[in-house]
């Protein structure tokens, strides 16, 4: 099954990390042999800033030593390969940019109402708060809509097929969206416990996937001026909140992770400036107590200066 680019980032991203912990556990240099005579002494050469370091071994070098310098030039070789292809596929997502403002920007122009979350959430309120978050845009783009829905009439389907795009369903009986490249698809909130099956947003003649938690990213939205268009976006503390709750319900752990690590990576952007600080602990204490206290047992594990 052919990994998606979110999933081949964090693969390299992972590695990447691991690859730079074992090479920080390892030897610096190289050793170098000198052959005075009949007889061969062996150093350890290594670079401190402009200085070479030098250490005499003997006549024979250390196995271990040997072994260890050997495997921090294999871990640094793996290292620009990783680079490498992280280059690459920040490059193809790069290129995935225009066409997916396209679509924002249709949907936003015909009057289709919605919060636009998912991958291509990240950049925006990176932009808009200047935010230093890591983000990652796949092939999917997420529009959570109002459930029921009571926006303009619009055919979706005959919308996007000019511009290359086919409809299809899941399992569960969901519309999706896709030009080979992205695929399109609709969330609404969950409406009771429960619901497998999809939910029809008559006006729009898609079916929709219901999920928990959605119901709180209407609260506070940040509106997004483009000129020509505008359209909206979850508060960023809502945002991080609404992923340390649904993380608690996630069956599949990596999805679980990534969730936990989102949540973090904004939150540590919102607490560094009083403003944003401020909106989301006043946020906080407007949500039901049982939500609040699973936030709190988080924020007390994670930002413990904040949660005190």
């Amino acid at each position: 099954m052919r990994k998606t680019l979110e999933e081949n980032y964090l693969y390299f991203l992972k590695e990447l990390i691991r690859i730079n912990n074992e090479i920080n556990n390892l030897p610096r240099g190289s050793i170098s042999r000198k052959k005075i005579g009949n007889s061969n002494y062996y150093y350890h050469q290594w670079r401190e800033g402009k200085k070479v370091k030098t250490l005499f071994l003997g006549h024979i070098p250390p196995e271990n030593l040997l072994k260890e310098i050997q495997l921090r030039k294999t871990l640094e070789k793996q290292k620009k390969e990783i680079l490498e292809n992280i280059t690459v596929i920040i490059k193809a997502i790069n290129v995935q940019k225009v066409t997916a403002e396209e679509i924002i920007k249709l949907f936003a122009q015909n009057n289709i109402s919605f919060l636009l979350i998912g991958s291509y959430y990240l950049p925006v309120i990176k932009e808009v708060f200047k935010f230093n978050l890591p983000t990652i845009k796949t092939q999917d783009i997420d529009f959570l809509l109002k459930f029921p829905y009571h926006g303009k009439p619009v055919d979706i389907e005959y919308l996007l097929k000019p511009i290359g795009f086919t409809i299809g369903f899941y399992d569960d009986g969901s519309t999706y969206f896709t030009n080979g490249i992205f695929s399109i698809e609709f969330l609404v909130p969950e409406k009771g416990k429960g619901i497998e099956n999809a939910l029809s947003i008559k006006p729009l003649k898609i079916r929709a996937i219901p999920l928990r938690y959605m119901e709180m990213l209407f609260d506070q939205p940040i509106k997004i001026d483009r000129g020509e268009y505008s359209f909206f976006v979850p508060s960023p503390w809502i945002f991080a909140f609404h992923k340390i709750l649904i993380s608690k319900k996630r069956r599949n752990p990596s999805k679980q992770e990534k969730d936990i690590l989102q949540a973090k990576a904004i939150l540590r952007e919102i607490f560094k400036k009083e403003e944003t600080r401020q909106q989301a602990l006043s946020c906080l204490k407007t949500l039901p107590l049982k939500w609040r206290t699973a936030i709190k047992i988080f924020l007390a594990e994670h930002f413990p200066l904040i949660s005190n």
